[in-house]
């Protein structure tokens, strides 16, 4: 007996040498929430009842770690998992996960990483108490009129640099050999029609933080492998420039303004359809001690571009919310959102599992949720 526990001393002294030299860290945020939602406005969704149910609004658990390597630079890894405490469910590395390295020049990575779509979010501010369907940025300001710009998740694939900060400046670069599907594609390299070498995706941003002052600017583009018609296709070819900012007043008062120009090739013959739509965003935020409280519109304009129906395909969307630290890592709040469809052909919808809105409906939901970071 005396020998096994000499033995298991041993071997955790061992591992202790092993990993003395990289730095792991366990971390992660549980978002829960009760949601209340209806669908209305339409003959279609006349019989619709209101849809309440207990979700999980992307909980997450982090694995981080750097390693020394000497001469300033370091290994670094994450793995970020996304699991569902409503329903059991998750992706291992579902998130953003990758490996590289950094130095001061910068840091360089390969991996899975949100690309894009959620910089509004970032940039001009969201709820700590957060409903998936509160996300405005990603939503409204990430579709035109019912195709998603980007995946609206994280774009696999990537390699992405970041530079160092630079008086409150910093670069990103980003690109992908297939961002909404695997490495080659849907069906496999050169399984669709066309130049199967051709799909692909990158994405550059440009940032400013210092003091007050929180802006940005971001370019996405994605080249479908195979053309547009090709059954097997994951997204559509796209472009798309958004740009935002946010100041914040010394009395807890924050104010942020987004746009965002967006347009997808609904043809297949590459560049010879192109349907665009513009929208914009305002935010409001207040913090007064422990409480928060939000207030964002934003409004999506017509489509435009041959072959689709531009009159009455915009939207309007709000979200008014509160939320009340229990300490720094606790969380809980109440929010209502709401997207509301021009009646002719508007098909917008939520963010994340939506209730589905016929042309011209109105979406809703009451949240009531809890966050905890660790």
């Amino acid at each position: 007996m005396q020998k096994k526990i000499i033995a298991l001393a041993v071997a955790g002294l061992m591992s202790g040498a092993a990993f003395a030299q990289s730095n792991v860290t366990i971390s992660g945020g549980i978002f829960m929430g009760y949601d209340s939602n209806k669908t209305s406005g339409t003959a279609a969704t006349a019989g619709f009842g209101t849809v309440s149910r207990v979700t999980d609004h992307s909980s997450n658990l982090n694995i981080t770690g750097t390693e020394d390597l000497g001469g300033g630079m370091k290994a670094l890894f994450q793995i970020d998992t996304r699991f569902g405490l409503d329903q059991a469910g998750g992706t291992w590395a579902g998130g953003n996960s990758f490996v590289g390295l950094s130095g001061n020049w910068g840091r360089l990575v390969a991996g899975k990483h949100d690309l894009h779509y959620n910089e509004l979010a970032g940039g001009i501010g969201a709820m700590r108490v957060r409903s998936l369907q509160s996300l405005l940025g990603h939503g409204i300001m990430s579709e035109v009129n019912g195709v998603a710009i980007t995946p609206r998740t994280r774009s696999n694939n990537v390699v992405m640099y970041n530079s160092p900060n630079m008086s409150g400046f910093a670069v990103q670069v980003a690109g992908s050999t297939q961002a909404g599907g695997t490495a080659a594609g849907a069906t496999g390299e050169g399984a669709q029609a066309a130049n199967g070498s051709k799909g692909g995706a990158w994405n550059a941003t440009l940032k400013y933080a210092n003091g007050p002052i929180n802006a940005g600017y971001s370019y996405w583009q994605n080249n479908e492998e195979g053309g547009n018609g090709a059954a097997t296709m994951v997204m559509t070819d796209q472009r798309s420039n958004r740009i935002w900012g946010r100041y914040a007043f010394p009395m807890g008062l924050s104010i942020g303004v987004g746009y965002d120009s967006s347009k997808y090739d609904s043809d297949a013959t590459a560049g010879t359809n192109w349907v665009k739509r513009n929208a914009w965003q305002l935010t409001g935020q207040y913090t007064m001690g422990a409480n928060q409280f939000y207030l964002q519109y934003a409004k999506a304009g017509d489509t435009s571009g041959a072959g689709v129906l531009d009159s009455g395909s915009g939207a309007k969307a709000w979200l008014l919310g509160y939320d009340y630290a229990l300490s720094k890592r606790t969380n809980i709040g109440l929010s209502y959102t709401t997207v509301k469809n021009d009646a002719a052909n508007g098909t917008y919808d939520f963010f994340a599992t939506p209730v589905g809105t016929p042309a011209g409906a109105k979406s809703a939901q009451w949240h009531l949720g809890m966050s905890h970071s660790f």
